[in-house]
């Protein structure tokens, strides 16, 4: 099984990747990294993290796999639509763990674009990992 590992291009990604390379060397598992883009992001940027993450994984003492995904069309408020892809992609990639950042947005935020780690969490049926904005203790 494989350790799914959602980053985005933010402040919170690096700590993500840190968690995840530390659970993976302890589980002995494997790590599918997946940035989620829609069609109106996909653009040099994404490709840019992508590309970054690969060499990031180049020398890593785990395996990973590292993929850009798009978000399909909804009309769910983008944090909560981000979350619903991260939980089919789950499924469909046979995880059995999921990590992920967290960045507060405030209740206006909450409001107006959903929050994808709460909607992880309410819904998935694997163990989650939240990386808090922040300096994580190792």
């Amino acid at each position: 099984m494989t350790i799914l590992v959602a980053i985005a291009n933010d402040s919170v990604s690096p700590a993500v990747i840190d968690t995840a390379v530390r659970l993976a060397d302890g589980l002995d598992e494997e790590l599918y990294v997946v940035h989620l883009v829609d069609e109106n992001t996909a653009d040099g940027t994404a490709m840019q993290l992508r590309d970054e993450m690969r060499d990031r994984f180049r020398d890593a003492t785990v395996v990973a796999t590292v993929a850009i995904e798009h978000v399909g069309r909804s009309a769910m408020r983008s944090g909560t639509r981000i979350g619903n892809e991260l939980l089919e992609l789950a499924a469909d990639v046979d995880v059995h763990h999921i990590v992920m950042g967290h960045e507060p947005k405030g209740l206006a935020g909450r409001l107006r674009e959903g929050d994808a780690a709460v909607a992880v969490i309410d819904a998935a049926d694997v163990p989650v990992t939240i990386v808090p904005e922040g300096p994580v203790d190792a």
